[in-house]
């Protein structure tokens, strides 16, 4: 940790290429003297070709090793928060942002970046746009047993804010549950706990996310695109450095 900064911003990624470097160098700088900016790379398939920037911590894990990483032996469904608590274990911060390598921002990073770091007394901020609708339209539902909770709410997760006591408190439930998927138990432990929470679009924020095709928003992202708003999943990040 920095002696300036209480929130790191995690990148994760299970790839390291040149236009993925070219991307995580426009974070770094817009990041600069904000935030803490860490890159988490899944090592299940080897160390990259291609080494990052010295100056940009590189936190390894193998997802093969992270027990439940594949959601109920899902590989559709990775688990991104089971990677950031193992992270967190030997990188203490109050707050933690992640976001995944395949969600790209029209707008100003540094400012998003300074508004979120503002949030000091936020234990989760999220994605509140849901363009299926509802928890129900989404099949990883499916998992679920033993639901301790009296309602069920869903969030995108490719980009979420937790504070450190409520990544404690989630790791906790899941050792007792691991049938939620993240993007379910993340909303749902929050809204029905004693937690402080916000919304990215509390700020001004607007989302064009979900499962895909990548196709359809990387054209949303090229012909579409507005300002302030996130898209997901931009999976050639050559678009991104090319605008």
């Amino acid at each position: 940790m920095t002696d300036t900064s209480t929130t790191c911003m995690v990148l994760l990624t299970h790839l390291i290429n040149v236009d993925f470097l070219r991307h995580l160098e426009v974070l770094k700088e817009a990041s600069q003297s904000v935030v803490d900016l860490y890159v988490i790379y899944d090592c299940a398939n080897g160390k990259p070709d291609i080494a990052c920037n010295n100056n940009i911590p590189i936190y390894m894990f193998s997802s093969s090793e992270l027990p439940n990483f594949f959601h109920q032996g899902e590989h559709k469904l990775p688990s991104p928060l089971l990677a950031l608590i193992n992270f967190a274990m030997s990188h203490q911060y109050d707050r933690y942002l992640l976001m995944e390598n395949d969600i790209v921002l029209c707008g100003d990073w540094h400012k998003f970046f300074q508004t979120i770091a503002k949030e000091r007394d936020a234990d989760y901020i999220h994605i509140a746009t849901d363009v299926l609708g509802g928890p129900q339209a989404h099949w990883p539902i499916k998992f679920i047993k033993n639901n301790p909770f009296k309602r069920i709410y869903f969030s995108w997760c490719q980009l979420f804010l937790v504070s450190h006591r409520y990544l404690i408190d989630l790791d906790v439930f899941m050792q007792r549950n691991n049938s939620f998927y993240y993007e379910f138990l993340l909303p749902t432990m929050a809204y029905n706990g004693s937690y402080r929470i916000r919304q990215f679009e509390n700020f001004g924020y607007n989302f064009q996310v979900s499962w895909g095709p990548t196709e359809l928003y990387e054209y949303k992202y090229l012909q579409e695109r507005c300002h302030n708003t996130f898209y997901h999943p931009v999976k050639n990040l050559r678009l991104v450095n090319d605008v």
